[in-house]
């Protein structure tokens, strides 16, 4: 049953008319990067300071100050939707960060199916039966830039190339996102993402054509020091796009003691638990638990890597 959903909804936010997948057509896109980004409710705008910055805010990669490989793995509502990504960043001179990042989503085992005789009504008689089990893949590429301004004030800009598959229907994009991150003053920043600047065109082998609106994250984030720790409350709120209704809110905490952190978020009214391990100065896990409404739970885990 689950798994039908899911094979329903990507099915009709590829394959479907022009008018009809729009409104889906970069709906892949939403699903996020990193496992401590979504144990905070996705409000990880004004916090990126990972290679996952690629996905989040690519003003955000100025704050590396080392390179960094990033990979995360998830089987999405019990295992229907495989969701990776895998970016690397460095910091720079002239460009004050630099990202490469893949986003991957897949979707296995979608069953196409039709009425046994397609000139007649659905009946006892005249039952639909699978044609064909087909996959689907939607993939993003992400290429990353990033200067401080001043102390204070850094910007970015990814590059993202698109390529979609589903059975036989594939489709290509390109797009440009922008981020701002601002530091107000310290332990307190804010933060803006534009994504999809010139609304992303996504061109179909079938000559249909979508095309992904521009959205914008804003968000905000403050750190203190609380009983020898650090303590993080991050905020933000996304407008624009196609399949977002309203402004919804992303709020999250996080409180780091050493090697281990402890996470939790709210992504509107869905809840998110999180853990962050150091095993090693130069490795990073993070593990997530992210609460669906409608489908079952999502467990997520991801490493960073410095070198």
């Amino acid at each position: 049953m689950f798994r039908t959903a899911a094979a329903i909804f990507f099915f009709f936010s590829t394959v479907g008319n022009a008018a009809a997948a729009s409104s889906f057509a970069g709906e892949f896109l939403s699903l996020g990067a990193g496992s401590r980004a979504l144990a905070l409710g996705s409000a990880y705008v004004a916090l990126a300071d990972d290679p996952t910055a690629v996905y989040w805010n690519p003003a955000g990669l100025t704050r590396l100050s080392q390179k960094q490989l990033h990979l995360t793995h998830a089987e999405r509502f019990a295992g229907m939707v495989d969701h990776d990504f895998a970016a690397i960043a460095r910091p720079g001179k002239r460009l004050h960060g630099m990202g490469v990042a893949l986003l991957r989503v897949g979707v296995n085992d979608i069953h196409f199916t039709e009425l046994a005789d397609p000139g007649r009504p659905l009946s006892q008689n005249n039952r639909p039966y699978i044609r064909s089990t087909e996959a689907s893949a939607d993939y993003a590429l992400y290429v990353s830039l990033a200067h401080r301004l001043r102390t204070s004030l850094s910007l970015g800009a990814s590059i993202k190339m698109i390529y979609r598959q589903v059975a036989s229907f594939s489709a290509y994009g390109l797009g440009l996102d922008l981020g701002l991150n601002y530091q107000l003053r310290p332990g307190l920043s804010l933060a803006a993402t534009l994504r999809d600047v010139t609304s992303t065109p996504i061109i179909w082998n079938t000559d249909a054509n979508d095309r992904i609106s521009p959205s914008i994250l804003l968000g905000a984030t403050y750190q203190l020091k609380v009983a020898g720790g650090r303590a993080t409350v991050a905020l933000a709120s996304r407008a624009g796009g196609d399949a977002v209704e309203g402004t919804p809110l992303h709020t999250g905490v996080e409180y780091r003691y050493r090697s281990l952190a402890l996470r939790g978020g709210f992504e509107e009214d869905r809840q998110s638990l999180g853990l962050g391990l150091q095993p090693h100065r130069r490795i990073i896990l993070d593990f997530a638990y992210l609460q669906h409404d409608q489908l079952e739970s999502t467990y997520q885990l991801s490493a960073n890597v410095s070198f």
